[in-house]
């Protein structure tokens, strides 16, 4: 992976924790929320209800989306494997081999 779609899956992680963060924060509201009467504060709780799943669906698309791109990541790299052996194990040893000798350092 090069160092810039390390940046770009480190900055969509974030997203998606500042959402999960948003949306703990936008139930917790709601339900503080409930216990208030007055009509400016229905409209408020409507809007906000709406907010919550938006933002649950979105964050179950972008998980769906996640596993997707896992699961095709997964199969192309068992393809590769039964299809290269040989070499599969020739990328092994040598990644095994760098490993050893920076933990050696």
């Amino acid at each position: 992976m090069t160092q810039t779609t390390q940046q770009l899956e480190l900055g969509r992680q974030k997203i998606v924790e500042d959402l999960r963060v948003l949306l703990t924060d936008s139930e917790e509201m709601l339900r503080l929320a409930a216990n208030v009467p007055g009509e400016g504060v229905g409209a408020l709780r409507e809007r906000l209800s709406t907010h919550v799943d938006t933002l649950q669906t979105a964050l179950g698309d972008a998980q769906n989306a996640a596993q997707r791109r896992y699961r095709v990541a997964a199969v192309n790299t068992e393809r590769y494997v039964r299809h290269n052996p040989w070499r599969a194990i020739g990328i092994a040893a040598s990644a095994g081999f760098l490993l050893g000798v920076l933990a050696a350092r």
